[in-house]
């Protein structure tokens, strides 16, 4: 048998970053973790670290699984030969929820929720190869599925238009065709699961999430002319998809209000909206919305400015547990 040291640093700034998950595989040796402190959040959401060693030849089977408490030092141990090693940070204290997994592919299956997940304490996943040898080096990049949209201001110019004297008085925003389950292996990760806002509203469901400001939060009130910058950020799954096809939309964000008496809305479509990624919206309001929240804005109604960013990294100190 061979035995694994796994060091895992958390690299996060004023978000979760990605963690990096360097393994090497050495007789003997033993399991550490490594944490890089933040002012903001700590650590990710799992208490536990659960590591699976798979065989890389079809049907991929299960060679060993290892679960250690965060910060713990201990042996994990799988055969010799080829590997494919997942690591998972996850909410669960229950390992009796691995005990199904018999293949890769069975991990497969396993899905994030929104209702486990949180921008303070992501769910987190990683796989990647171990090569055959007495001295074996790998490296996974442990990543969150959360995608952070940032509203970041917003002004309404109407002009030259029949309401050229009207605002726009927001009353709601929130996120359409949102990703609230997604799955961190196997194809298909890159689009969610299951979203919820599919169309309309659903508030009664999205009120269900622990933390609901996540996919809706009250209006900024009366738009005008001068800019609004009062920050927003919004948080769902990837969805990885340049148009919306049948089954796969885009997730949108929308601004839902009054001009005059008029209720109308602006769903914006946001394509390419991708895991661990910012996407900073800066909005002005050029035409009257339109009377269904699941009719996109048109280029003519809105002004999009966009700027997509990866979460930030910000060094730490390095404190080993």
């Amino acid at each position: 048998m061979s035995f694994l040291f796994t060091v895992i640093r958390y690299l996060f700034a004023r978000r979760p970053s990605a963690a990096l998950l360097a393994a090497l595989l050495q007789y003997p040796a033993f399991f550490s973790c490594t944490t890089l402190p933040s002012r903001a959040i700590g650590r990710s959401a799992g208490e536990y670290i659960d590591v699976f060693f798979f065989d890389t030849l079809p049907p991929r089977n299960l060679d060993s699984y290892q679960r250690q408490k965060a910060g713990d030092h201990l042996w994990a141990m799988s055969s010799v030969g080829p590997k494919h090693v997942v690591a998972l940070s996850v909410g669960s204290t229950d390992a009796m929820t691995w005990a199904d997994i018999r293949t890769y592919a069975d991990l497969c299956k396993y899905r994030f929720s929104l209702r486990e997940d949180s921008p303070e304490k992501p769910l987190l996943a990683g796989e990647g190869l171990v090569v055959d040898g007495v001295s074996r080096v790998a490296d996974l990049k442990m990543r969150t599925s959360l995608a952070r949209v940032v509203l970041g201001s917003i002004a309404c110019d109407f002009s030259d238009t029949p309401y050229t004297g009207y605002g726009f008085d927001n009353k709601l925003i929130y996120m359409q065709y949102a990703g609230v389950e997604a799955r961190p292996f196997g194809p298909g990760q890159e689009i969610p699961l299951s979203t919820v806002n599919q169309g309309w509203l659903d508030s009664a469901t999205v009120m269900s999430f622990p933390q609901p400001q996540m996919l809706l939060q009250k209006g900024l009130g009366v738009i005008w002319r001068q800019r609004v910058n009062q920050v927003r950020e919004f948080w769902c799954y990837e969805n990885n998809v340049d148009t919306s096809a049948l089954g796969r939309p885009v997730t949108r964000i929308v601004l839902d209000g009054f001009v005059g008496e008029s209720h109308c809305y602006y769903p914006i479509e946001l394509p390419r909206l991708r895991a661990g990624e910012t996407m900073r919206l800066d909005i002005t309001l050029r035409r009257i919305g339109t009377p269904d929240p699941d009719i996109p804005a048109s280029g003519a109604m809105v002004t999009l400015e966009t700027e997509t960013l990866p979460w930030n990294i910000r060094e730490g100190k390095e404190e080993i547990y």
